[in-house]
């Protein structure tokens, strides 16, 4: 494998960690908010996975919106 190619793939394992960590971080933000509110628990386990899922999916869009407008100008 050539050393540019992995280069860029220990980068994207780092960068998706980097996603993941944030992300949790989110989901845990919005599960004690929602905990907060006095729900019911199955209720704060879905507000917190979607919170991560909704972040960790914000997280994979932004290379690609990046990489787009980069190209376009």
């Amino acid at each position: 494998m050539p050393e540019s190619t992995a280069r860029s793939g220990r980068t994207w394992q780092l960068w998706l960690a980097l996603y993941v960590a944030c992300s949790m971080v989110v989901g845990l933000f919005v599960s004690l908010l929602v905990l907060r509110s006095g729900v019911d628990t199955t209720d704060v386990v879905l507000a917190g996975g979607g919170g991560f899922a909704t972040s960790f999916a914000l997280c994979l869009a932004l290379p690609a919106a990046v990489r787009e407008l980069k190209r376009q100008n």
